[in-house]
């Protein structure tokens, strides 16, 4: 599995969101505000001009703000700095604010602190902004995951999971183990993985009644990767017409970005259930399993599943080629 990777730093949910439209007497009001120096004015005014694309005046106001310990200010401004929003990426700087923002002790923002834990992960393990280094990662999302709580990184357990089941740091038992706690937070991602685990009896015992109830759970909220690995276990349940009608499904899928955007999952992982969904739904129609016989729309969804995953498709052709599917 690989995990989530990227530049772009993840700004939690409940960061103080911007107001979109300001009368002005309330604009003047928190104006007057943030002049007389309050760091809570100055950060919701630089918000609104972040959402206005003021990107230099915001950029403004949170420094101001962060001077005086306004860790949400921090925050932004390590989005602003990492990403390059209305300025070139300085990655490092980003890095550093977010470092700080990890050591606050102050209760008003200590939710703050494992999302900034969790990005300084990625960080470390991209290198960006700072030496790659797999232990440094590790050691910031262990950080931010604390030890499954719901208060913690919930994408820092869900990563964890997915650090677990890599060759060079593989450990399947704590793959599960922060698994089951990320699916247990909410994440989607996680949900799926487990369904997989349960149903090969990875880090776990096997247990197709849970297998069944995590991946019908993720494929409900929308996760093609668990939708893929259900038409695995309708098709070797030999229920082949649900099979290939689930199958059919996933194989319509065009914007396969899209999909990833409207479910929140990862491109990898969204396209592994697309390959399976098509491969699978090939393989009814060469065998007119659950639907009518047809090989040569057979052959057009085999293409489509390697060009999704080749990987993937390959260990299924593997599995075909053995007699085993």
């Amino acid at each position: 599995m690989t995990l989530k990777a990227g530049p772009s730093l993840m700004v939690p949910q409940d960061i103080e969101q911007p107001a979109m439209e300001l009368d002005e007497a309330s604009l003047n009001k928190i104006k007057s505000l943030a002049d007389q120096g309050h760091t809570k004015s100055q950060f919701g005014l630089g918000q609104h001009l972040l959402s206005m694309g003021d990107h230099v005046g915001a950029r403004r106001l949170f420094e101001r703000a962060g001077e005086m310990g306004e860790m949400q200010a921090l925050y932004q401004l390590a989005v602003m700095f990492y990403d390059g929003v209305g300025m070139l990426p300085q990655m490092r700087r980003g890095v550093e604010l977010l470092k700080e923002v990890s050591q606050s002790q102050d209760p008003a923002y200590i939710y703050l602190v494992p999302h900034a834990q969790y990005n300084l992960g990625m960080a470390a393990f991209m290198g960006y902004g700072m030496p790659q280094d797999d232990e440094i990662a590790q050691h910031y999302w262990l950080l931010a995951g604390k030890e499954g709580d719901p208060d913690g990184s919930v994408a820092a357990q869900s990563q964890l999971g997915m650090y677990y089941t890599r060759r060079d740091t593989k450990d399947v038992k704590k793959a599960f183990y922060w698994h089951y706690f990320a699916a247990d937070n909410g994440s989607l991602e996680s949900k799926g993985a487990l369904g997989v685990m349960y149903y090969e009896g990875v880090g776990t015992i096997k247990d197709k009644e849970l297998a069944f109830k995590n991946l019908c759970e993720a494929s409900e909220r929308g996760s093609l990767f668990a939708q893929g690995n259900l038409v695995k276990y309708y098709y070797e349940g030999r229920l082949f017409t649900r099979a290939a009608h689930c199958a059919w499904s996933i194989a319509q899928v065009v914007d396969i970005e899209e999909a990833c955007e409207k479910s929140n999952t990862l491109l990898e992982y969204t396209k592994r259930g697309v390959a399976l969904g098509c491969f699978y739904y090939a393989r009814c129609l060469q065998l007119g399993k659950g639907v009518g016989k047809n090989e040569e729309d057979a052959l057009k969804y085999y293409k489509k599943a390697f060009t999704m995953c080749s990987t993937t498709a390959s260990e299924l052709n593997q599995k075909m080629k053995n007699d085993e599917l």
